[in-house]
């Protein structure tokens, strides 16, 4: 490998975290590229919104059976601070799947409480809410397409979606339960006026270790969109699984658009049989004691929000405690609203100035910064008016990352990477890794973002150093950790942006 300045790689670091910005990516902007027929059966889009019907004449397709044997032990539920259904008992994106011997097909695009959302499934007639419920939570998914698929196009209608809601006792939620059976048994004139429009009459069991039940019914419509598919030989597949755990129901839809959806019995069978039993667990009340949370500012008061979770950070909350005291040639920056926002610019591109949509405004802002030779460290806080608009610009920020997996080579001819994987912070964290390579080869210089979000506010963290030579995702990993514990004190008094408070 040609020589080159290993200092040079470090400079470089930091430069996609440069101004603060709105960065819309739709969920629904992937498709494989290549053969426009689409003769695979892979799945292919997942727009992150409700699913969708399309309006024209389905081909016949044919579904297999599911098979397999569950893993029982797939899911250590985390301990919540109470009983009431929350985020953790959603799927994760860790628990997604598709092809067989992986998990993280998909990646989360949204989360909504309540049933004020659009419609989450195809053969809905009735919010939760309608059913009794008393607590519900909708998740969106979008596919992690595998790195040769960089040039996709959307198809409406594809999917990962969850709904789970909470009923006053297992009666009411097994009537629910009971109701959804009779909404997907009778759903073949929903999903339009089509001669093959199918729905499987019985529906296939899935074992569970618990006392709940787990079914999964397969449906089918299309054709696909012309512009998918201009020869009408490709439909939509759907696997929709039902749960029920004691006074709680989970609802899980995948749709794919394909010509077959074959899924060996030996290999674990389908996707939704592999992720049922997951679901059905994340779905148990957590057991665990109510967890401590630290002390937390008590100035509540700068524009609550009709929740009365602050939209505002309040006076003296710190966000520059954790680091140690700089030496030398180090610099310190206390929390303050004048630092420069960060600007999260992956591929060149301000998340500001990509197309899909709108991040929604912060409300407040608080930034802090920390630095040595060759180790930087900053954090960010960002309030905003509701849970869904966090949740939102988180997603859209880290989707950035995921549509540019690969920079392009730079004047020196560094080119630089990106990964994401989801953490286990707050309501919902993500860790963005950063790092680069010379003529093919790992070079000096990583860089890790954390994105927490804790009720209605965002928290930032960024650490970059020399790591990344022999091993980058380890350092990427290392670092990302211990910037987490760094901020812990931080992630805790975040509670006062959470509906229930500290």
């Amino acid at each position: 490998m040609p020589d080159h300045d290993p200092t040079e790689e470090l400079t470089r670091f930091g430069a996609e975290l440069r101004a603060g910005g709105d960065m819309p990516l739709s969920a629904a902007d992937v498709r494989r590229r290549g053969d426009r027929i689409r003769r695979r059966r892979t799945a292919l889009v997942a727009g992150g919104a409700a699913l969708a019907v399309a309006a024209v004449t389905v081909p016949i397709l044919a579904l297999t059976g599911h098979g397999g044997d569950p893993d029982k032990h797939l899911v250590t539920k985390d301990p919540s601070t109470s009983t009431s259904l929350g985020r953790s008992d959603l799927l994760r994106d860790e628990d997604t799947q598709y092809e067989p011997g992986s998990s993280g097909a998909f990646h989360t695009t949204d989360t909504f409480e309540g049933d004020a959302q659009a419609t989450y499934h195809v053969c809905e007639q009735g919010n939760p809410s309608s059913l009794g419920a008393t607590r519900s939570l909708t998740r969106t998914f979008a596919l992690t397409p595998p790195e040769e698929a960089s040039d996709l196009i959307a198809a409406p209608g594809e999917g990962l979606v969850e709904m789970v809601a909470e009923f006053p006792d297992h009666a009411t939620a097994q009537a629910a339960f009971d109701t959804w059976t009779d909404w997907i048994t009778s759903c073949t004139g929903r999903l339009g006026d089509f001669e093959n429009s199918r729905v499987s009459p019985d529906p296939e069991p899935v074992p569970l270790a618990s006392e709940g039940k787990a079914v999964i019914y397969d449906l089918s419509w299309g054709p696909a969109p012309k512009e998918i598919d201009p020869y009408g030989d490709s439909g939509f597949i759907n696997e929709t699984g039902l749960v029920v755990e004691d006074n709680r129901i989970a609802v899980v839809g995948l749709t794919i658009v394909g010509q077959d959806y074959n899924f060996l019995p030996e290999d674990g069978g389908t996707p939704m049989y592999r992720m049922l039993p997951v679901a059905a667990e994340r779905l148990l009340p957590g057991d665990g004691p109510p967890a401590t949370q630290p002390s937390a500012p008590d100035d509540r008061t700068t524009s609550d929000g009709p929740s009365g979770a602050a939209t505002t950070i309040p006076d003296g909350f710190a966000i520059d405690t954790g680091w140690p005291d700089p030496s030398g040639d180090g610099t310190f920056e206390p929390s303050s609203r004048s630092l420069p926002a960060f600007e999260l610019a992956p591929c060149g591109t301000s998340v500001a100035d990509q197309p899909g949509g709108e991040l929604p405004t912060p409300t407040d802002r608080l930034n802090a910064s920390w630095s040595q030779p060759e180790d930087g460290r900053a954090r960010q806080l960002l309030t905003y008016e509701s849970f869904e608009a966090a949740t939102r610009a988180a997603t859209t920020m880290v989707n950035a990352y995921r549509a540019c997996p690969d920079e392009a080579p730079d004047a020196a001819g560094f080119t630089s990477h990106h990964s994401v994987t989801e953490g286990g912070l707050g309501d919902i964290s993500w860790v963005v890794g950063t790092w680069s390579t010379y003529d093919g080869a790992p070079a000096v210089g990583i860089e890790a973002l954390t994105v927490v979000q804790v009720g209605n506010a965002l928290l930032l963290i960024t650490g970059s150093n020399e790591g990344g030579a022999s091993d980058p995702q380890g350092d990427i990993a290392t670092t990302a950790s211990s910037g987490a514990d760094d901020a812990a004190a931080i992630i805790a008094a975040m509670c006062v942006f959470a509906d229930a408070g500290c």
